[in-house]
C-alpha cells in the first residue's frame, strides 16, 4: 500500500514532457492539434508578400513568421538553426552559407517546419529531415546531422562569428557535416543562443539572456530589413510596411 501512495505522489509531482519539450530551455512547444489547428492552415496563412524573398536575412524571415504564428494563434513555437559544415559547398554554389533557420511546430507529436522562404519549391511543411536534405540540395542524409546542446560548447563558441562549424572536433567528440540546434522561437540569431549557453557575450563580457517571449522592438527591426532594400530602408518604405504588418 505504502509503495502504491508513493508511485501515485511522484506521478503527481513529476512533470510530464511530450513531443516538443527543449531541455536547455525549459520550454514547451504547443502540440497544435490539441488547439484545433492544422499545419497546412497556419502554413498558407504565412505572409511573404512585403518581403523580398530572394536578398533578405532568414533569421530576420523566421523572426517575424515565429511572432506571427505565436500571436495569431496563441501558440508556443520554436525555431530550428541548421548549421553547414563547408564540406557540404562546392566551388559551383554562389553562397557557402554558414546556416540556415526557420520557425518549426508540433502536431500530434510530430514536429514540421514552417520555411516559407521557397514558394516554388516547398508549398506545405515539412518534417524536419526533408528540411534539412533539401538545405543541402539532398547531399546529405538528415541522419548524418547531430543535434547541438548546451553541453557543445565547443561548436556553441562558433555562433559568435559567421563561421562554418568544424566537421572534426577534439577530445574524442564525434563531428558531423551538419549540425542543428532547436531552441524556442522568440530566439532570433546565433549569438543569442551562445550568450544563453556561455553567459558570455561576443567579447567575454558575463551576461545573464533567458527570454521568455519576443521582443516586439526586435520583430520590427527583423521585419523592417526583410521588407527593405538598401535605398528602400533609407527612405522608410520598410518600416511603414512593418508598421502595419504588425499592427503598430
Amino acid at each position: 500500500m505504502k509503495t502504491f501512495i508513493t508511485s501515485i505522489l511522484l506521478c503527481a509531482v513529476t512533470p510530464v514532457f511530450s513531443a516538443g519539450y527543449i531541455k536547455d530551455f525549459d520550454y514547451q512547444l504547443t502540440d497544435i492539434a490539441f488547439k484545433g489547428l492544422r499545419k497546412e492552415t497556419l502554413f498558407s496563412r504565412t505572409e511573404t508578400s512585403f518581403m523580398d524573398l530572394e536578398k533578405s536575412i532568414c533569421a530576420n524571415r523566421a523572426h517575424v513568421w515565429g511572432y506571427d504564428l505565436t500571436r495569431f494563434n496563441k501558440i508556443n513555437t520554436g525555431k530550428i538553426f541548421f548549421f553547414f559544415g563547408a564540406s557540404i559547398w562546392n566551388k559551383d554554389d554562389k553562397h557557402g552559407y554558414m546556416y540556415h533557420v526557420a520557425p518549426y511546430i508540433i502536431e500530434n507529436g510530430t514536429e514540421y517546419v514552417m520555411e516559407t522562404s521557397y514558394p516554388l519549391e516547398l508549398k506545405a511543411p515539412v518534417t524536419v529531415e526533408e528540411w534539412m536534405e533539401n538545405e543541402t540540395y539532398n547531399r546529405i542524409k538528415a541522419t548524418d546531422c547531430l543535434e547541438i546542446t548546451a553541453a557543445d560548447t565547443d561548436l556553441t563558441e562558433y555562433f559568435y562569428a559567421r563561421q562554418n562549424l568544424p566537421e572534426k572536433r577534439g577530445a574524442g567528440k564525434q563531428g558531423a557535416r551538419c549540425y542543428f540546434r532547436k531552441v524556442p522561437g522568440h530566439y532570433w540569431f546565433p549569438t543569442s543562443i551562445a550568450i544563453h549557453d556561455l553567459k558570455k557575450d561576443e567579447d567575454g563580457k558575463k551576461v545573464e539572456f533567458e527570454p521568455k517571449a519576443f521582443d516586439l522592438d526586435d520583430v520590427l527591426e527583423a521585419c523592417i530589413e526583410t521588407a527593405s532594400g538598401k535605398i528602400g530602408r533609407f527612405f522608410g518604405g520598410g518600416k511603414a510596411k512593418c508598421k502595419t504588418h504588425l499592427n503598430l
